[in-house]
């Protein structure tokens, strides 16, 4: 189909658990449906869909075996160290915050449930919280290098507009509940 390539994501269940924030048992089903969220959503708000479905179409060529461009074409080396040095981990800690959710509750026929078995202790709403707080901290920290990298090198890359970002107003991300924008 033509817009096959929407369908790519920009990193794996399997690279989400490489970065050990998650159990290697965690279903991939699950992982993937965080990483859509993430991607789909919370990176989508910071850099755009231009910027994603073109870095999505270069990915997509790759595994298509396309012999035109790919990811991995001198050309768009820029692209490839933005994906994998920024956006990767991006995807990988906002993913973490997505999965605390999605793992720990599930809807059911009985409504919303919390999986508990005999080895294993549910944990409380608070305790799910801090976790998601504690790998949001990560998720902001590389989105800020993540914009550091854009603004430092936004002329390598056509789906940035010149007023995405200048020396003096770069966007920042923290965790505090404020939004600074």
């Amino acid at each position: 189909m033509v817009n096959d390539y929407k369908n790519v994501m920009l990193t794996s269940p399997a690279k989400v658990k490489e970065y050990a924030v998650i159990n290697l048992n965690v279903n991939d089903s699950e992982i993937g449906n965080a990483i859509r969220i993430s991607q789909n959503i919370y990176l989508r708000d910071v850099i755009g869909e231009d910027l994603i479905e073109h870095l999505q179409q270069l990915v997509y060529n790759k595994v298509q075996g396309d012999t035109g461009e790919t990811i991995d074409t001198p050309e768009n080396e820029p692209y490839k160290v933005l994906l994998q040095e920024y956006i990767v981990p991006v995807l990988v800690y906002r993913t973490a915050v997505e999965l605390s959710t999605i793992v720990t509750l599930k809807i059911r026929n009985m409504g919303v449930v919390k999986n508990s078995d005999s080895n294993v202790e549910a944990a409380s709403p608070a305790e799910v919280s801090n976790i998601k707080e504690y790998y949001d901290t990560f998720y902001n920290d590389k989105l800020n290098r993540l914009m550091d990298f854009l603004c430092e090198n936004k002329g390598a890359f056509v789906e940035v507009p010149d007023d995405f970002c200048t020396c003096s107003s770069k966007p920042r991300y923290a965790r505090n509940g404020l939004w600074l924008g």
